[in-house]
């Protein structure tokens, strides 16, 4: 699989350059569309698996009674169609093939981890949904580990998760290569620069306002204890 994506980024290189510069003129900035054009390492739709905040927090009983009545079907976890798109530094997820920016912060590939959901292993309450309660036309599931959680996507079969995670390694490790300094005449087209530059402004950028709704969530908090009688907010005629 490693030779195929050096073959892959082999045959990125062949595009024309006109198409490159074409992609790097537009306005589209991280359209799916752009990505597309650029000859990605893998893409392809799935579905994402979607668990509501208090279904999360619910015992086991409990979710299982919210799964047997339909009428509750808006507090159980449901499947959203989503467009994945591997390129570069990153793994981009969209609404559709058709979107014209992703949909959240991006995952560097440095700091994932994926493989194929097993249904013989102890799992959690996510993955013996995501296993027993699949869409249509889909048999398997990939699961994407970041440092603060799993994200669960159905696929349609065994062999496109397992594609999925191999290409998944070898992006991580030719990335891996590059930043070490031992990519030697690795290919590299500038269209995946582009959007590896794209990538770092908007995984930076959500992490900010992150970072400053944080922030704003302990003043309120603050201040409300404050008011109640409690400790005086940290700083405050400090």
């Amino acid at each position: 699989m490693s030779q195929q994506l050096r073959q892959r980024s082999g045959a990125t290189m062949t595009v024309s350059n006109e198409v490159d510069d074409l992609i790097l003129r537009s306005d589209s900035g991280l359209a799916a569309s752009s990505m597309m054009a650029a000859s990605p390492s893998q893409s392809g739709k799935v579905m994402k698996l979607h668990v509501p905040a208090f279904y999360s927090l619910c015992p086991s009983f409990v979710q299982r009674f919210l799964l047997s009545w339909n009428f509750l079907s808006f507090l159980t976890p449901k499947w959203k169609e989503r467009h994945l798109i591997l390129i570069g530094s990153f793994l981009y997820k969209f609404v559709d093939e058709n979107s014209s920016s992703p949909k959240g912060t991006p995952f560097s590939i440095e700091t994932i981890e994926s493989r194929v959901c097993s249904n013989t292993a102890e799992y959690v309450d996510e993955r013996d949904f995501a296993v027993n309660h699949l869409p249509p036309g889909y048999q398997s599931v990939l699961i994407v580990s970041t440092l603060r959680r799993k994200h669960y996507y159905a696929v349609a079969s065994r062999e496109e998760c397992t594609t999925w995670v191999q290409s998944l390694a070898d992006a991580r490790q030719e990335k891996i290569k590059r930043s070490m300094g031992h990519a030697g005449n690795m290919p590299y087209p500038k269209s995946w620069e582009y959007f590896d530059s794209r990538g770092i402004n908007l995984m930076n950028s959500k992490e900010r306002i992150k970072a400053k709704i944080e922030e704003a969530h302990v003043k309120e908090m603050e201040m409300t204890n404050f008011a109640e009688g409690g400790p005086m907010p940290r700083g405050y005629y400090g």
